[in-house]
Formats: structure tokens, C-alpha cells, sequence
């Protein structure tokens, strides 16, 4: 499999995103716990596709503050367990601002039990924020892990760029959002 990529740029340094020619395959982010206001550029030579393009220059309007759905990026999770595949695509679709607690996540994939299964696989997104996992929280509104640079201080600056509010180290959790989820 033929792969291509194409970096952005922000404020925090620059990423990375990798494509074959059915999807974006990864995304590295930089690492957007630090607090500088310069951009970063690293080197990365690669043959880029119009579809690691397209997904770089959202990632860029993303992190410069702008509300982006990557719903219409094409993602190739071939690589990995069905089950991944599974919960990465439910993830897919939790908007723009939203969150969802691992437990509703495992409820969606049909597994109820799974919270930590679900946990598993979101550490392992090899497309964070256009799948994302940043997104997730535990049932209480608490941040867990965050596996991209930056950990948890990364999950926070992400959720802030989306407008979600904290508590401490806490989401305040909408209930009608986390209720809606349920029911569905």
C-alpha cells in the first residue's frame, strides 16, 4: 500500500497526516500543551494526495480556531481489528463540540460492558482528531488519558479550541447531551 502525506502548520508546531489512496491512515499532532504563539515547522518530505492535503489544510483551519467537520475525510482503518474499526467510526460521529462518556461509546458499539475496551481502542487512534477520541470523557465529565503528545493538557487545549467548558479537570457535562446519547 502506497502511502502519501502532507504536513500543517499551527501555532504549536507542526503534524503530520498520512493517507493511502482510499483514506487518511494517521494523523500526528503536535503538541498542543505547549504555549507558543510561533509556528513550528519541521521537514517532512513525502509524495502528498489530494486526500492528505484536503485533511492537512482542515487540520490547519482546525487549530486556528475555526469549527471543521472531517466527516468528509475519507479515513482507511483497514490496518486495523474490527472491533477498533468499530468504536472509530462511532466516534466519527460525535459532532463538533459534543461529548460522550466511554460507557455511552460501548453502549452505541452494542458491547455495554466494554468501557474499557473502548478505552483501549481510542488510545490506539491512529486519527486523532478527525476521529475524535478527544472527545470521550469518563461518565462524570473527568478526563482520562490522551495518548497524543501532550496527554491530558493536549485533550484540554482541544476541547477548549471546541468551545467545551471545565471544571477543574473536569467537563461540565451537559446532561441533555449525555441523556440524548443514551436513548437513541
Amino acid at each position: 500500500m502506497k502511502l502519501y502525506g502532507s504536513h500543517y502548520l499551527t501555532r504549536y508546531g507542526s503534524g503530520i497526516v498520512t493517507a493511502s489512496d482510499l483514506g487518511v491512515t494517521g494523523v500526528e499532532l503536535p503538541d498542543v500543551s505547549r504555549h507558543d504563539t510561533t509556528c513550528h515547522e519541521e521537514l517532512y518530505e513525502s509524495e502528498s494526495s489530494e486526500i492528505s492535503i484536503n485533511a492537512a489544510l482542515m487540520l490547519q483551519r482546525y487549530f486556528h480556531g475555526e469549527r471543521i467537520d472531517f466527516s468528509d475525510i475519507p479515513v482507511d482503518l483497514r490496518a486495523l481489528p474490527s472491533f477498533r474499526q468499530k468504536v472509530l467510526n462511532i466516534i466519527r460521529t460525535v459532532a463538533f463540540g459534543e461529548i460522550r462518556s466511554y460507557g455511552q461509546v460501548a453502549e452505541l458499539c452494542g458491547a455495554p460492558r466494554a468501557a474499557r475496551a473502548i478505552g483501549g481502542a481510542l488510545a490506539a487512534n491512529p486519527i486523532p482528531v478527525i476521529i475524535p477520541c478527544h472527545r470521550v470523557v469518563a461518565s462524570d465529565g473527568r478526563l482520562t488519558g490522551f495518548s497524543a503528545p501532550g496527554g491530558v493538557s493536549s485533550k484540554i487545549v482541544l476541547l477548549q479550541l471546541e468551545g467545551v467548558e471545565f471544571k477543574g479537570l473536569q467537563v461540565v457535562v451537559n446532561q441533555l447531551l449525555m441523556h440524548r446519547t443514551s436513548s437513541r
